[in-house]
């Protein structure tokens, strides 16, 4: 007896089936793939975004004494610079006379004590970049061309051009140190970054918005971006103290934007970062120099 085959009407149906679930399987597997593909653009994105962070907060965890400065970019809502100390302990410097006059800040060099032989050993070489700090929180970053030696374990360093700036007062130290500044350009949507007395340097593209939030406290009292500054249109340095608070931190917020299977895909990303204080060289004005 030979078996009954299918009827053309059973194939249709059974063809029919097979297209709907071949269908439904592959909107599902599309779903997943889409899904997917925007899970690993929104991934990377915030990993993009967190390796911007953790450079950005490394360094500013190492800034000098907590000093925010205008050297080589205002420091506001989009932009910050500060100091960086390369050289160990910091080298007394002496008085110019024992004058009450502004002989000292006039002065283009510092003297100062260092129990060295040789100026490989005293490691400031021409070119380099220092930083001066006096006891009562005043400082400013001075560009080196010559180091000479004046005995008796004194030295010059000198930076013609630049006066000491700040007043001299017992404690006063100077540092080998190099400016460090961020600033963004939200134009073209990168962020750039500028060490020392070297070029501008691009350092993270593609990013739609940079922003920095600096966060006052005291007495119990928290305040963020006080109206004591111009912070979106900066021309130097936030305060460091205002009306009893102190600037304590600051918040950096990033957003970047990427096509995750034609969708595009935006997220950003948060990280707040102490600024470091020592309680005895804490910098209370950073000053260009003059």
């Amino acid at each position: 007896m030979k078996g009954k085959g299918f009827t053309l009407v059973e194939l249709l149906v059974a063809l029919l089936t097979l297209g709907i679930l071949f269908l439904a399987a592959s909107e599902v597997t599309t779903r997943f793939l889409q899904t997917r593909a925007q899970l690993d653009t929104k991934a990377g994105l915030q990993g993009k975004l967190r390796r911007i962070v953790e450079v950005f907060t490394q360094d500013l965890r190492s800034a000098a004494f907590g000093g925010i400065g205008s050297i080589p970019y205002p420091s506001g809502a989009q932009g910050i610079s500060f100091v960086l100390i390369e050289g160990g302990a910091g080298y007394p410097v002496r008085p110019h006379d024992s004058g009450n006059n502004e002989s000292f800040k006039r002065a283009a060099e510092a003297k100062i004590v260092a129990l060295v032989a040789n100026r490989d050993q005293l490691g400031i070489q021409d070119g380099d970049q220092v930083l001066l700090v006096n006891g009562a929180g005043q400082a400013t970053v001075l560009s080196v061309t010559r180091v000479n030696p004046v005995g008796q374990n004194l030295w010059h360093v000198v930076h013609p051009g630049c006066g000491n700036t700040i007043d001299y007062t017992p404690n006063t130290l100077l540092f080998r140190a190099r400016t460090l500044g961020f600033r963004f350009d939200p134009q073209a949507g990168t962020l750039f970054a500028r060490y020392g007395t070297g070029g501008e340097v691009p350092v993270a593209f593609n990013l739609t918005n940079f922003q920095i939030d600096y966060v006052y406290e005291g007495s119990g009292t928290l305040k963020i971006n006080p109206p004591v500054y111009a912070w979106k249109n900066p021309q130097g340095s936030p305060p460091v103290q205002t009306g009893g608070l102190v600037l304590r931190r600051l918040v950096l917020s990033l957003e970047a934007e990427g096509q995750g299977r034609g969708r595009p895909q935006r997220i950003s990303y948060s990280s707040a970062v102490e600024l470091p204080r020592t309680g005895s060289y804490d910098i209370q004005e950073l000053l260009p120099c003059q």
